[in-house]
């Protein structure tokens, strides 16, 4: 019995460790350094070319990222990007459902206040309210480690029908932009003509379940569950049996 009982308290002091490496995995998990990413709002007149600024804000140097760019296609003509700081690179590439980009930059650039780190253009092409979502992965910084992406907010876009269009002032740009406009949906066809509804609220993607730490957290709280559960079970057992054993014991031979 002595030894049931040494092997008992080892096994529960195994449970009891394991328990407490999954709980310092957790603090570790929360700790980490995370990076916020937002785009400014905006309100332009149809027909108008707008721009908007993509801001980060952590407390370590952001070296690199990747974006991904989704928005209603009937309302807004993606044109071009642009970084902030000189020392920043981007490469871009327009697809049928979005916008992918990679942000890089060597030395890293500061972010601490949220900075903007680059922005974008776009055409209004249709009045009403819509909206530039996003989603961040790869986040690399300054001393080559990963960071996490944080919160992601979408920008808001409020298109104004047109109210000037006599004004001898931008009678010339909007010729052009009409131009670009009617070449653009020709290549593009009547896939653009209906405005979908927007699938992302104000506040934007939060990066739930697609951040691996999160899906780690799930699995840590899962595992220690577990183990906690069949230490509790094989504890019964035991005493169980060393109950029938004693009371066996009491019991008169017949």
């Amino acid at each position: 019995m002595r030894k049931f009982r040494i092997y008992l308290f080892r096994f529960l002091t195994l449970i009891l460790t394991s328990a407490l490496l999954i709980c310092c995995s957790f603090v570790t998990v929360f700790s980490a350094a995370k990076v916020d990413f937002a785009l400014n709002d905006c309100s332009t007149d149809n027909n108008r070319l707008f721009t908007v600024s993509m801001t980060a804000d952590c407390d370590k140097k952001l070296s690199a990222a990747s974006f991904e760019f989704t928005y209603d296609k009937s309302m807004f003509e993606f044109r071009s990007a642009k970084v902030s700081d000189k020392t920043s690179k981007i490469t871009y590439n327009e697809l049928d459902e979005k916008v992918k980009l990679v942000f890089l930059n060597t030395d890293g650039i500061g972010i601490s206040k949220g900075e903007e780190i680059f922005t974008l253009t776009f055409k209004a092409v249709k009045s009403g309210t819509g909206y530039i979502d996003f989603y961040v992965s790869d986040c690399v910084d300054s001393d080559i480690n990963s960071i996490d992406a944080g919160k992601c907010t979408s920008g808001k876009i409020t298109v104004n029908s047109k109210s000037s269009d006599n004004s001898s002032s931008k009678s010339s740009t909007d010729k052009s932009d009409k131009s670009d406009s009617s070449s653009a949906k020709s290549e593009r066809g009547k896939a653009e003509e209906t405005t979908s509804a927007s699938t992302y609220d104000e506040i934007g993607q939060l990066n739930s379940f697609d951040n691996p730490n999160t899906r780690f957290l799930i699995i840590g709280i899962l595992l220690g569950a577990s183990l906690i559960a069949a230490g509790m079970l094989i504890y019964n057992i035991f005493k169980r049996i060393k109950f029938n054993r004693n009371k066996s014991k009491d019991s008169p031979d017949e």
